[in-house]
């Protein structure tokens, strides 16, 4: 989600807050059995073998310390290794054939999708498929009226999805409320952003650095905003190299705009990809398995992935939550790096517990925080926590002991203290200035953090391959290794708190490394000596 910040007439900042929310079931109304021949879509996620191997040979390939570090491995080879369980694809591939439904497969046999009418589907999958039509738009589904998976896939498969669960129909939510900055001047823009975390306009060279943004929910685009935001701030004019899926560039969106502009802004030089993936219904759980499979079928997906998508960790089902997790460190184990906002909701307390954000809670991405303009003090709203499903990993525990022992911490009862604790790292979230719809206008959120900071990952990648080294690939174990032996390689966040809301607490800032920043942002005069 952004937070779009508006210049009012008397020059005080207003804002809104744009955050995608999943459509009440109501909206939702069945119309009785579906026709046998609408169509339906099924994403197969088959068993894999070897996934202690692919865990194995990421920490070799992504710790500093590891003699195998950043002998990286490609899709094709990490293949031969992890792939679809052989007998689970022939039998998945057996039960598609005979029953006459098309599909594709994944290079290594991972996943298999496919579509069909929804009389053949129903039959696969043993049920019953349903008509539903959505009450406000014209649109309609075909799902089916049980969740279950037949025992003839669910032996073979992590999960099946595409069949049962409604789509998300997702939104803007438009929530009006004062900006904290009542000068009527933005304060972040790239040359100040340049200045802070001492960039010296670095500007990439090496032709094979390439980083990425990947877009949900109808968000897109504009060459005219991004152009104009180029020329307006002294970025180098540069147009987005590639479009992957759809871009609709007369129906920009603010999130999209403000993405592309400000990870060109710290990342100049580098050619981006914007890597579109959104249904006519956005299926929500699918559009963000479909963006994951595409980029880990194809050897020349960019090094640096900017993800600005999120939802309650709660809301995800476990075989969902594990197995994304696992595709992840495919990322990793290939020199890819993956970043995540850490949301825009702080702590998200309820009922006296936290609840964090998925898939920033993933201890194979690095989750992005946010500060406000003072480099030193936390945003207010910025994400942070830990997960509860996923424990910490080694790279991690000792900084959260520390932080857990140092008595500015919550009390445990909040949180769960073993969980795999973010952000990583934070960057700026507040008063963001973009170009949308040709017009100057301020944005904040995590939203703004992780682009920025995808941008100084890709011109540290640059200086990597410019000196014929790989690239960073899975961040965080040199995040970690850095922050302990060179604390000065980030701007360190020791004041302020992330939002408790509802009555509790949040995590306080503190000297190193915490829950509500991270290890702050990044000084990439001392980063790039480090690598």
């Amino acid at each position: 989600s952004v937070v779009a910040d508006l210049k009012t007439p008397n020059t005080m900042q207003m804002s809104l807050v744009l955050t995608a929310i999943v459509a009440v079931a109501a909206a939702w109304q069945q119309q009785g059995p579906a026709p046998g021949d609408m169509p339906m879509k099924l994403m197969i996620a088959v068993k894999q073998t070897n996934i202690e191997w692919l865990r194995h040979t990421l920490r070799q390939v992504s710790h500093p310390e590891s003699p195998s570090y950043g002998q990286y491995l490609s899709f094709e080879e990490q293949a031969k290794h992890v792939h679809g369980v052989p007998e689970s694809v022939d039998a998945i591939t057996t039960l598609l054939d005979s029953a006459g439904l098309e599909y594709t497969r994944q290079h290594d046999d991972s996943y298999i999708f496919a579509n069909g009418p929804a009389a053949i589907v129903a039959a696969v999958m043993e049920c019953q498929p349903m008509l539903w039509t959505h009450a406000e738009r014209n649109l309609s589904v075909a799902r089916c009226a049980s969740p279950s998976v037949p025992l003839t896939l669910a032996t073979h498969t992590d999960f099946v999805i595409g069949h049962h669960r409604l789509p998300n129909d997702r939104r803007v939510r438009v929530l009006r409320q004062q900006a904290q900055n009542k000068s009527g001047l933005l304060g972040t823009t790239p040359d100040s952003i340049d200045k802070a975390y001492k960039l010296g306009q670095a500007t990439a060279t090496n032709k094979t650095n390439l980083q990425a943004i990947a877009s949900f929910l109808h968000q897109y685009f504009s060459k005219e905003d991004l152009a104009t935001f180029q020329k307006k701030f002294g970025v180098p004019v540069r147009p987005i190299a590639k479009v992957e899926g759809v871009n609709l560039d007369a129906a920009p969106g603010v999130e999209a705009d403000l993405d592309v502009q400000y990870i060109s802004a710290t990342g100049r030089g580098v050619p981006t990809y914007f890597i579109s993936t959104s249904q006519e219904v956005n299926h929500g759980q699918e559009d963000f398995l479909t963006w994951m499979a595409g980029q880990l079928n194809d050897n020349q997906s960019p090094w640096v992935h900017s993800v600005s998508y999120g939802d309650d960790e709660a809301s995800i089902p476990a075989d969902y939550k594990t197995r994304v997790n696992d595709d992840f460190m495919k990322f990793g184990v290939s020199g890819r790096t993956v970043l995540v906002a850490a949301g825009d909701s702080g702590v998200t307390c309820k009922s006296d517990k936290f609840n964090p954000d998925w898939p920033t809670s993933c201890p194979y991405i690095t989750a992005v925080g946010g500060t406000s303009t003072d480099p030193t003090a936390v945003w207010t709203f910025g994400g942070g926590g830990f997960s509860n499903f996923y424990p910490a990993e080694d790279w991690q525990k000792s900084v959260i002991s520390s932080y857990l022992n140092g008595g500015e911490a919550p009390a445990t009862s909040y949180f769960n203290v073993s969980g795999r604790a973010y952000p990583d790292v934070a960057a700026f979230a507040t008063d963001f200035e973009i170009v949308f719809h040709g017009s100057t206008t301020g944005v904040a959120g995590t939203s703004c953090a992780t682009p920025t900071f995808a941008g100084v990952v890709s011109q540290l990648n640059d200086v990597l391959l410019n000196s014929g080294k790989p690239t960073l690939g899975f961040l965080n174990p040199f995040l970690y290794t850095t922050g302990a032996n060179h604390p000065n390689a980030f701007n360190d966040v020791t004041t302020g708190a992330n939002s408790g809301g509802a009555g509790c607490p949040g995590f306080k800032a503190t000297k190193g490394w915490d829950p509500a920043s991270g290890w702050g942002s990044a000084d990439f005069s001392v980063l790039k000596t480090v690598l």
